[in-house]
């Protein structure tokens, strides 16, 4: 039996590299469990591996395609599905679950993985459940980073995002005010109403000054930063002496600039986050209980598991080009039936 995947000979432009192949369906390994993968998201971190600009490389081996062997890496990290075939050591029950997968390369029809990188979705619907392992973990994890109390003031760029609107919901019930700065003034009704304060910025340099009226020249307490680059400068000076950046994006590309003033005299934190590193901070139990709080937050309404477009798996192109969009309200995914 075979299946259709998407894959790439080297690292590049996403438009350029990608393509559909046939390989032979996976076989599951022991203590692993194959899924067929009904849906996936085109995720910023897709495109980063693909461009080469992620924390790691692709793993380029040989595959044996339809055409040929070939020398190519997967794409995907993330997707949804069902449990279809059990390796040796795996218990009978998981046969046939619905579930959540984080995986090299789910761009494609059928993954293996090991058991316990599965996540039981229940009744999370597939379109949200395709989106569980990344996005969701993500928030959570960057919100204890700062560890705000009530009453304190969290900034958030990129503040429409996926991340931003589950981080604002988050927030919001810990009483933590959140600012959330955003680009057109049509995003900024969408993220006061989950309950942040939006800072419509549209030039350079002016987000401290909007920051410091929002929080009565205090500053904010903290900033979670997903646009980095040239920006990052404005994000230091909006916190106030002493305050935490953590930057867990780079939508703007380029270096973080961080004068030494602000670290010497104003006392400022700044540090990165990535989700594979974090999770590998985490021992079993402090997983399971990150993964609890993670469900109950998707089960309960979690906002930024929006979806505004499905394509099938053969038109990734246009998944692409669209995912790329300005001004999308959600997810693009790939599906396959």
């Amino acid at each position: 039996m075979t299946m259709r995947a998407v894959v790439f000979e080297r690292h590049g432009d996403p438009a350029e590299v990608l393509r559909l192949v046939t390989l032979p369906e996976p076989r599951p390994a022991p203590g692993e469990v194959r899924v067929r993968v009904l849906a996936r998201p085109v995720n910023p971190s897709d495109l980063l591996f693909v461009r080469g600009e992620y924390g790691r490389r692709g793993d380029f081996r040989e595959l044996e395609t339809s055409e040929g062997p070939l020398r190519a890496a997967s794409a995907g990290f993330e997707g949804a599905g069902v449990v279809d075939a059990l390796g040796p050591g795996v218990p009978g029950a998981y046969l046939g679950a619905h579930v959540a997968v984080a995986a090299d390369g789910t761009w494609r029809e059928y993954v293996t993985a090991p058991a316990r990188d599965v996540y039981r979705t229940g009744g999370v619907p597939l379109r949200a459940a395709a989106q569980l392992t990344v996005n969701p973990f993500t928030a959570a994890l960057l919100l204890d980073r700062p560890a705000l109390g009530p009453g304190r003031t969290l900034l958030l760029t990129a503040g429409a995002s996926a991340v931003a609107r589950m981080l604002v919901h988050m927030a919001t019930a810990r009483r933590v005010r959140c600012l959330a700065v955003v680009r057109r003034a049509a995003a900024a009704s969408a993220v006061e109403a989950l309950g942040a304060v939006p800072l419509v910025v549209d030039a350079p340099g002016a987000l401290p000054r909007m920051v410091r009226e929002a929080t009565g020249g205090h500053g904010a307490d903290a900033a979670l930063d997903a646009v980095a680059g040239a920006p990052g400068a404005d994000v230091l000076r909006s916190v106030r002496p002493g305050g935490r950046v953590v930057v867990y994006g780079m939508l703007a590309g380029g270096p973080v600039p961080v004068p030494a003033e602000e670290l010497v005299f104003r006392g400022l934190r700044v540090e990165g986050f990535w989700l594979p590193a974090a999770l590998g901070e985490l021992d079993a139990a402090a997983r399971g209980e990150l993964t609890r709080r993670v469900l109950a937050e998707v089960t309960g309404g979690l906002p930024g598991l929006e979806v505004e477009a499905a394509y099938g798996l053969e038109r990734f192109g246009e998944a692409l080009v669209h995912a790329v969009r300005p001004g999308r309200s959600g997810k693009v995914l790939l599906t396959t039936g």
